[in-house]
């Protein structure tokens, strides 16, 4: 990626989460206050520090199914794979782009013996895992709400799924007959990272997807019921906001989804659950995960002295 590209994507970066956190604070009407926020932080402390141990269990859970991930997992520490996890977190929280996988699979390889591309695909092999979770949350979803209720549309799949048969199909070709040997060795080595799981570790990694994803579900139900309870939502109406929210957060934007995240929940809330619009509870659910992952990820990203992401662009530009 050239200084240009980077550039650019910044700054449409930038433009997108203004213009949503622009139209997010306008739906609010004014409802957004952040010192009865602040009063509700303060008053429900002791909650949230069960929902950060959760979060943290969490993180540990996702650097133990990384590790199964790798076809030699005894010669990687959890120590670095944890540590690395943070630091991903902490540059897409700071940065306008999302380059925290690319930090994380830097880091690991300067302390493995693992190359970078190998290590980048473990990690796709890691967000493949994530989303078939989400998938199978959305099937839950439209069996208890109906596909009527969610407006779901069982043909609108045919179009994403034909375009995504032609990228593979086309993909496919392009590797064969036009990628040079340099590149194909990269692609090999990162195909060799997206299986490299063994047999026998597959049951560990399903459970521990499942164990992971059940405390992201858990967590926003803990802040609506103690925090909010006025809502009334329960724990179906908090895995809509969590497949929501988390589909939203597939758009490339820096600064941990900020306004994409909060005009998702904000229409997830008022035209699905029929809840007049919270912005403080919307706000609250970002702002929790941000300052926990900010946090701690700043605390690993000092700790690691010798990476920058100066050192992180230049390595970047060297071998891709």
């Amino acid at each position: 990626m050239t200084k240009s590209k980077l550039i650019i994507n910044s700054l449409l970066s930038l433009v997108i989460a203004t213009v949503c956190l622009f139209l997010f604070i306008e739906n609010s009407d004014g409802d957004l206050n952040l010192k009865k926020l602040f009063a509700i932080i303060y008053d429900g402390w002791y909650y949230l520090l069960l929902i950060f141990a959760l979060k943290l269990i969490s993180v540990y859970l996702r650097s133990l199914r990384w590790k199964y991930l790798f076809q030699d997992n005894l010669s990687n520490n959890i120590n670095h794979l944890f540590s690395a996890q943070f630091v991903s977190y902490f540059i897409n929280n700071i940065s306008p782009i999302r380059i925290g996988d690319f930090a994380k699979s830097y880091i690991v390889a300067k302390k493995t013996n693992n190359k970078t591309s190998y290590l980048l695909g473990s990690i796709i092999m890691e967000r493949f895992l994530d989303t078939l979770m989400l998938c199978v949350f959305s099937i839950a979803l439209i069996w208890h709400y109906g596909s009527d209720y969610l407006d779901f549309d069982f043909s609108s799949l045919f179009i994403p799924i034909s375009i995504l048969c032609i990228i593979l199909g086309g993909g496919y070709l392009v590797y064969h007959f036009f990628i040079p040997t340099k590149i194909k060795d990269i692609l090999d080595e990162m195909w060799r990272g997206f299986t490299g799981i063994h047999s026998s570790r597959k049951s560990i990694v399903i459970f521990s997807s499942i164990l992971i994803w059940t405390i992201y579900w858990v967590n926003p139900f803990l802040i609506s019921f103690y925090l909010f309870p006025e809502l009334g939502l329960d724990f179906m109406d908090c895995l809509l906001i969590l497949v929501v929210s988390s589909f939203v957060q597939f758009i490339p934007i820096g600064f941990g989804a900020l306004g994409v995240f909060h005009l998702g929940v904000d229409v997830v809330l008022s035209d699905y659950l029929n809840i007049p619009s919270n912005p403080n509870f919307v706000t609250m659910l970002w702002l929790y995960s941000y300052i926990f992952y900010t946090t701690l990820g700043s605390y690993y990203f000092l700790k690691e002295s010798r990476f920058t992401l100066k050192n992180l662009y230049h390595d970047w530009i060297k071998n891709y």
